[in-house]
């Protein structure tokens, strides 16, 4: 049931979405790595909520370190509301 959820809301989900959350959030994320981040959000987001390693080594030589933490953090509080 989660993921369909998950899937018509990832699917209406726009690049300012993602901008609006880092800067209510005030995190530090440069341009390309919202690319990224939206990249990865649109085309993975089934493997992240399988939690497969292989996307997390991928994600993780793709954006900065702090980056990463912070993402990794954002799914561990999340994935409690989907588990």
């Amino acid at each position: 049931m989660y993921r369909i959820l998950l899937k018509g809301y990832i699917e209406k989900l726009k690049k300012e979405d993602i901008i609006k959350f880092i800067s209510n959030n005030n995190y530090e994320v440069t341009g390309k790595e919202i690319e990224t981040i939206y990249f990865y959000i649109k085309n993975y987001w089934e493997d992240f909520f399988d939690n497969k390693k292989e996307i997390w080594e991928k994600l993780e030589k793709d954006v900065s370190k702090n980056t990463y933490l912070e993402i990794q953090n954002l799914f561990q509080k999340y994935r409690k509301f989907i588990n």
